[in-house]
């Protein structure tokens, strides 16, 4: 059942498309997306690339728990309860 839930919570097609719209939709969102676009062009020219990705993969997947305890506090769960459902894999 922990399995069902967190795969529900964490893992949800629907929901990572629902945040991609609202992202979208937000004034301002495809200015600064276009901003780290070219930034990250530059970065990766100068690091090269195998570097970059690295950093951003790391940087992604801590930004990524700190997206996960925001959604998991505003559904209302209790720290405890978030804590056991998320199990990385």
């Amino acid at each position: 059942m922990q399995d069902l839930l967190s795969e529900l919570l964490w893992r949800s097609e629907e929901i990572d498309e629902a945040a991609d719209r609202l992202c979208r939709s937000l004034p301002g969102f495809a200015q600064a997306e276009q901003e780290f676009d070219d930034l990250a062009k530059q970065v990766s020219a100068i690091v090269g690339y195998d570097l970059y990705d690295r950093y951003f993969t790391r940087l992604t997947r801590c930004t990524s728990y700190e997206a996960q305890a925001y959604y998991a506090l505003g559904l209302g769960l209790r720290e405890e309860i978030a804590r056991s459902f998320y199990s990385p894999k």
